[in-house]
């Protein structure tokens, strides 16, 4: 066994000592190749055929991983220059710098053929000059290449396509569309770029976007999957994707459209309409919020800041916040905790009769209540796919504090725990009822100060010997608690 051993030991040193020869060799030799596998050790310049601007409406540049600039010339011509200074061993198939370039019709390409492989790139990289100032469609694709766009050039519809080549739109001007296929890289619109109302698509893995000065139209995410994304302001942003996940940021947009699963969404303000569905743990942030909206998570959370027209809240097990409502708000929870306060300039539901009302169902989760002038019923028509009315469907938790009581209010309260705190100067007709559970009423002016526990309806005149606002508060199997403000 030993000497089997041995020999093993002596096979390998002779395979190691056969390949510290062939790498001599090919170290040594000029343009020598072992196994087509040669040594390269680059300081090559290289430059296309100049083509004249009249006859080009669209560039495209594909390369692989040498940096890329594309720089403006005062010329009227449009070429590439290429600096290879690579050193190391690579396929010789892969040893050459080489440039190939054609026009059909008015769209004029360049394939870049680069030295790679088992071989540092150093300070490699490839030039596109373009005349100052002409206007053309620009493609580049590559694998990895560190890309810079700058100069004075004016680039009609741009489209970058990569895997891992971070590029830097340093200077120039955009008219058109911006088409980028980011993968795991970096795409930076720099604040010294003329926008012009862009559209932007924008496909991307891991990698990141960011236009923090510029304004867009429209914004289109075809695929994110764990990708940063950061705007300052658009007209409408969409996105259709129900496992994406990554985070967006933006300052200010129109119309917010996103379907996404895990994706984490922070909006400075929305100007107009939002629908927001988040399928997974994807949560939404807004600060201020004009039109009428829809946002939906799973368990993911709901934070709206001001809201100036009426919402449709859901979730399945995140929690929502909403701190400045001024119109309706309706909501459901069914494992989740959800807190709604009503503005203090919110106008009286008697004023505007979709102001400081609440609709909500509860199923075993929590709901907190501030502000709340209406509650409305299940037949009244509340513009929004949630019933009017509260209800637990479970055997959620229920708490509401009501600035008055306007109109026809129904909470049910089922096997749930329903507490209400009425204003203490409120006018209108209650009636209770309870199946099996607790029931406690206390009101100031009632003829039983120490308030009630019937659990059989009752109807009591509030401040008043009749009234067109009714509160009606029942449950089955749950507790029921009613109070006004000076017993609260």
């Amino acid at each position: 066994m030993k000497k089997v051993w041995k020999y093993i030991v002596i096979t390998l040193l002779l395979l190691l000592g056969l390949c510290c020869v062939g790498v001599l060799y090919l170290f040594f030799v000029p343009n020598s190749s072992l196994f087509n596998i040669t040594y390269v050790n680059h300081n090559i310049i290289k430059e296309s055929n100049k083509y004249n601007q009249d006859l080009i409406s669209k560039i495209e540049l594909n390369s692989r991983a040498y940096n890329v600039r594309v720089l403006s010339t005062e010329e009227s011509t449009i070429y590439v220059k290429a600096h290879s200074n690579s050193f190391g061993f690579v396929l010789k198939d892969n040893s050459n710098l080489d440039i190939h370039s054609k026009l059909d019709n008015t769209v004029l390409t360049f394939n870049i053929d680069e030295t790679y492989g088992f071989a540092a790139r150093n300070a490699s990289y490839v030039e596109l000059y373009v005349p100052k100032d002409f206007e053309v469609d620009l493609t580049l694709k590559n694998k990895k290449a560190e890309t810079k766009i700058g100069g004075d050039i004016t680039i009609n519809n741009l489209k970058y396509t990569t895997d891992k080549g971070d590029c830097d739109f340093e200077k120039g001007t955009i008219n058109g569309t911006i088409t980028l296929n980011l993968g795991k890289s970096d795409f930076r619109l720099h604040d010294s770029v003329t926008t012009n109302n862009n559209n932007l698509n924008l496909s991307l893995t891991s990698g990141s976007f960011k236009a923090n000065i510029a304004t867009l139209s429209d914004v289109t995410i075809l695929s994110n999957a764990r990708g940063v994304i950061s705007l300052n302001e658009c007209e409408n942003l969409r996105e259709n994707a129900q496992n994406a996940g990554g985070q967006i940021y933006v300052n200010k947009v129109q119309h917010l459209n996103i379907t996404a699963g895990d994706t984490i969404i922070k909006v400075g303000e929305v100007t107009n309409t939002a629908s927001v569905n988040l399928t997974k743990s994807g949560s939404i942030t807004v600060d201020n919020l004009t039109g009428i909206s829809t946002f939906v998570t799973n368990s993911g959370n709901i934070n709206l800041g001001t809201t100036f027209s009426p919402l449709t809240l859901q979730s399945e097990s995140g929690n929502i916040n909403v701190a400045n409502a001024l119109k309706t708000v309706a909501v459901k929870v069914n494992y989740g905790e959800a807190k709604i306060q009503f503005a203090d300039e919110a106008l009286s539901y008697l004023d505007e009769n979709s102001s400081r009302v609440l609709n909500a169902s509860v199923k075993n989760g929590k709901l907190t209540a501030y502000g709340v002038e209406h509650i409305g019923t299940p037949e009244e028509n509340t513009q929004t796919t949630i019933d009017g009315g509260v209800k637990i469907t479970g055997n959620g938790r229920v708490y509401i504090n009501m600035k008055n009581v306007y109109g026809k209010n129904l909470i049910a309260g089922n096997n749930g725990s329903v507490n209400v705190v009425v204003d203490k100067d409120a006018e209108f007709m209650l009636k209770t009822s309870s199946t099996a559970g607790s029931v406690r009423v206390n009101l100031t002016q009632i003829p039983e100060y120490n308030g009630y526990t019937t659990r059989e309806l009752r109807t009591t005149n509030v401040n008043c010997n009749s009234s067109t606002n009714l509160l009606t508060v029942n449950s089955n199997y749950g507790s029921l608690t009613v109070l006004d403000s000076n017993f609260a």
